[in-house]
């Protein structure tokens, strides 16, 4: 790659990972906060009942589907930016997320590299998949990269009548912001997924049409950089 096109997305790269794709790398796997073991920060049976449903939902499942629509609200955008596509996710440490235009993007973790592949820029992220999540505790449970009743406290903000609102704080990093889920009653799936900063950016996710313990081909969960793009590897990696 020339030298002027590496410093440039050199640069990119070090902005993104403070703002808008470190939000879009901690949203895609907060799905699988519902497929992980979180210890309550109380010992209250509501929050107690809670968590039992989803580590029974993790233990029985094994792929996943879903379609999603993602919400960004931020003091610092004039507007929301609304994107939309579908995901799937296969134990361990496989998953796939394809948006849609007009913010077409797809990320790829395939067990060892994570792969960020934006079309329209004809470029694409390279980095090592446990790296990659080691500075952002959100998604660090990722299919055994790390542990979510490790790494946060768990607690039952509120009861609605088809959900339960669940808050999850990091133990150690509080500059990641606090994770919320609202979680289904009817078989313990994550209907939504929210996260708020410190600075006042939430990204909201929804999920929807999910199929789960489906067979998806290995492929899904292989990316080959297309001919002529840039493969770019963030400074850190």
């Amino acid at each position: 790659m020339r030298s002027s096109t590496r410093r440039r997305w050199s640069a990119r790269v070090r902005r993104d990972k403070t703002g808008a794709m470190a939000r879009r790398l901690l949203v895609p796997v907060a799905l699988l906060v519902g497929l992980a073991a979180v210890r309550p920060a109380c010992a209250g049976a509501p929050v107690a009942e809670v968590l039992k449903r989803l580590q029974e939902r993790y233990d029985s499942t094994t792929t996943l589907r879903a379609d999603f629509r993602q919400r960004v609200e931020s003091p610092t955008l004039a507007q929301p930016l609304e994107s939309h596509g579908r995901v799937a996710f296969a134990k361990p440490n496989r998953m796939r997320w394809d948006y849609e235009p007009p913010d077409r993007q797809t990320i790829v973790g395939d067990g060892e590299t994570l792969w960020i592949y934006q079309p329209d820029q004809q470029q694409v992220i390279k980095a090592p998949l446990a790296e990659a999540f080691q500075a952002t505790t959100p998604v660090t449970f990722l299919a055994g990269l790390g542990r979510v009743d490790r790494d946060f406290d768990a607690s039952l903000e509120r009861e609605e009548a088809s959900r339960w609102i669940l808050r999850l704080v990091p133990k150690k990093d509080a500059g990641i912001g606090d994770l919320h889920l609202a979680v289904r009653k009817a078989d313990a799936s994550v209907e939504e997924a929210r996260i708020t900063d410190p600075v006042g950016t939430t990204t909201r996710i929804t999920f929807s049409a999910e199929k789960r313990n489906v067979a998806i081909e290995a492929g899904v969960f292989r990316f080959s950089p297309p001919p002529g793009v840039d493969v770019v590897t963030p400074p850190a990696y």
